[in-house]
């Protein structure tokens, strides 16, 4: 009986670390997801600005250009703010793998500060966005650029 026991115990302890191994090699295999954290983003930026910008530039002013990107990204149809978005997008037949010029993005987030009344000019944007880009790439979540249409 005991010898029962025995077998029955070795088996459950090796299926066991069958199944463990098994999920271990899958998930060793299985990209990483780049997740966008816009306070980590902000933090990341933050800490590479020049010394000009970064007198000028709070953090506040930071995570608005990047707030107001990411909302011109997602009228876009380049981002999204979840399942949600994604969802909807399907549901109206929309494509979501929309090409956006970072001109636009400027001009959006220009003209949003204006709106804020914030002392926030293109050269500052600029920056903080090809901040923003250095981000990404660190996180993973830049593949290659994608070709223009005529």
């Amino acid at each position: 009986m005991t010898l029962l026991l025995v077998l029955a115990a070795v088996l459950v302890v090796g299926l066991a670390a069958y199944a463990v191994m098994r999920v271990s090699s899958r998930l060793a295999h299985t990209r990483a997801r780049a997740v966008y954290d816009l306070f980590e983003a902000v933090d990341f930026v933050a800490d590479r600005l020049p010394d000009e910008l970064s007198s000028k530039l709070s953090y506040d002013d930071v995570q608005g250009i990047l707030l107001w990107r990411l909302d011109h990204l997602r009228l876009q149809g380049s981002a999204t703010y979840g399942r949600g978005d994604v969802a909807a997008a399907e549901a109206e037949g929309r494509n979501q793998e929309a090409v956006t010029r970072d001109d636009d993005s400027v001009d959006y987030v220009l003209a949003k500060a204006s709106e804020d009344e914030r002392d926030i000019d293109a050269l500052d944007v600029v920056v903080v966005l090809d901040l923003e880009s250095q981000y990404l790439k660190t996180i993973g979540a830049l593949g290659p650029p994608a070709e223009e249409s005529p």
